[in-house]
């Protein structure tokens, strides 16, 4: 059976006396979020276990079969830090190939007022509300060296994953608003 790729790249059909069938590649469709305190001009970043030393970035996880993607980033908000958010607004989306294919689509929401973050130690190692200017401090550091976590070395300052993430582009929104 001879499988050959279409012109595009998207798809490949068995073809040469096979079944003639056409075969997509699976894209897991994943909810990213800018959660922002309104009142008290912050924004709340999480670090994820497997960030290297000094990285934050913003709530992220797969939709469910069957969920829209504002109910998807309510849940993940509500699972990873205990709070709740309204006005989901979509900002865009990025193909994101690691580990395995997927869709990162990028929102930002406003937490609801009166709230404590209550964090979900099996998901998140800690999450923290940041001000613009530690912010501002944590999008330098990531732009001066958009290796800075990679390289293993001890990171004094927070810093935030690179320009080339939908993350990174979710952050200086707010951060530039």
């Amino acid at each position: 059976m001879l499988q050959v790729r279409s012109v595009s790249g998207s798809s490949s059909r068995c073809e040469d006396g096979g079944c003639g069938s056409s075969f997509y590649p699976t894209t897991t469709p994943v909810g990213i979020v800018a959660v922002v305190d309104a009142e008290a001009d912050k924004m709340l970043l999480v670090r994820q276990p497997r960030f290297p030393p000094g990285m934050f970035s913003c709530v992220a996880g797969f939709l469910d079969v069957g969920e829209s993607l504002e109910d998807c980033v309510r849940r993940e908000v509500a699972e990873e830090v205990g709070l709740e958010v309204e006005n989901v607004s979509y900002r865009s989306s990025q193909h994101w190939p690691f580990p395995s294919g997927s869709l990162m689509i990028g929102c930002h929401a406003l937490v609801k007022p009166g709230q404590t973050v209550q964090i979900d130690k099996k998901e998140i190692d800690e999450a923290r509300w940041f001000s613009r200017k530690e912010v501002a401090s944590a999008l330098k550091v990531s732009m001066e060296d958009p290796l800075v976590g990679v390289r293993g070395k001890d990171v004094e300052n927070i810093f935030v994953p690179p320009s080339g993430a939908l993350a990174h582009h979710l952050i200086k929104d707010w951060h530039l608003s």
